[in-house]
């Protein structure tokens, strides 16, 4: 996509920052970085960005990836696109080396860090995401979650109705696809679904491009990455998760000797929703 020896232009990203400021909370001066996943935004670590940044005594950074959220849109939508933005980033904020924490695309931008900029990178922790690629029955997810997306258009989305009835007409809508072909995916929380309202109208809170793009060939936007960190890393995933991280730990550990990978007993893709995720992860970060 790019010229050999080019990187596409980074974009300033939208972000936000948590810091603990409780004295008697132990100061860590590297930071901690969340991605989000494909076609959420920085509000879906909502909650989870507060008690990490108590619990591990780190700032918190949590930026909307290109194309998501209140970042700009671009016509690069790849993810040697996104990490070139996040170590923009990182230059910009003088930040010399972060903790990475990615859930889904966002894993696969943290597995794309520590193999291309290693000594921008103390740990990652990958949530629910194979480091090349995805499993069958996940990409089979993926195509049916933005298969729904794509249906619900702006006709569904009329105007005069709220953010949140919005968001609760999707929810609903999959909710019922997933009692058709019983799945155990149903979901409760409609706040991470990707919508917003704006000038009396919902409408995506992403670049719509992005849903052609998934459903066409997410691979266009999964770069292929290699090489070989040797630090710390996790690779943390949903025990009945369709991305099947287990099945694919040679791989891993090519990439990534040290790696270590754990499996949380009924998490599906959103595992960062379950308690034991947030031990496992902050046990992780504080050894």
């Amino acid at each position: 996509m790019y010229g050999i020896s080019s990187k596409p232009k980074p974009v300033d990203l939208v972000y936000s920052c948590i810091e603990v400021a409780d004295p008697n909370v132990r100061k860590d001066d590297v930071p901690l970085l969340l991605i989000h996943g494909l076609s959420m935004n920085k509000e879906s670590w909502k909650d989870i960005c507060e008690d990490l940044a108590l619990k591990t005594g780190k700032r918190v950074y949590i930026p909307d990836l290109r194309n998501h959220g209140e970042s700009p849109y671009s016509e690069e939508y790849d993810v040697e696109a996104m990490t070139e933005d996040i170590i923009y980033l990182l230059d910009k904020l003088n930040i010399s080396k972060a903790v990475v924490l990615g859930h889904s695309l966002g894993g696969k931008i943290a597995v794309h860090l520590a193999l291309n900029y290693p000594t921008r990178i103390e740990q990652i922790i990958v949530e629910d995401m194979r480091p090349n690629g995805l499993s069958p029955e996940g990409l089979e997810e993926v195509i049916w979650y933005f298969r729904i997306l794509k249906e619900m258009d702006s006709t569904t989305m009329v105007q005069g109705i709220s953010e949140l009835e919005a968001k609760e007409r999707i929810l609903h809508r999959m909710n019922d696809e997933f009692k058709k072909i019983n799945s155990p995916n149903t979901m409760e929380d409609a706040s991470f679904l990707p919508i917003k309202f704006s000038d009396g109208k919902c409408q995506w809170n992403m670049n719509p491009k992005l849903i052609s793009v998934a459903l066409n060939d997410i691979n266009d936007m999964l770069n292929e990455s290699t090489g070989c960190f040797d630090g710390p890393v996790l690779f943390i995933y949903g025990a009945e998760s369709n991305f099947k991280i287990k099945e694919d730990e040679d791989n891993i550990k090519r990439l990534f000797p040290n790696a270590k990978l754990y499996g949380v007993k009924g998490g599906l893709h959103m595992v960062h929703m379950l308690p034991e995720f947030m031990d496992t992860v902050i046990n992780f970060i504080r050894n």
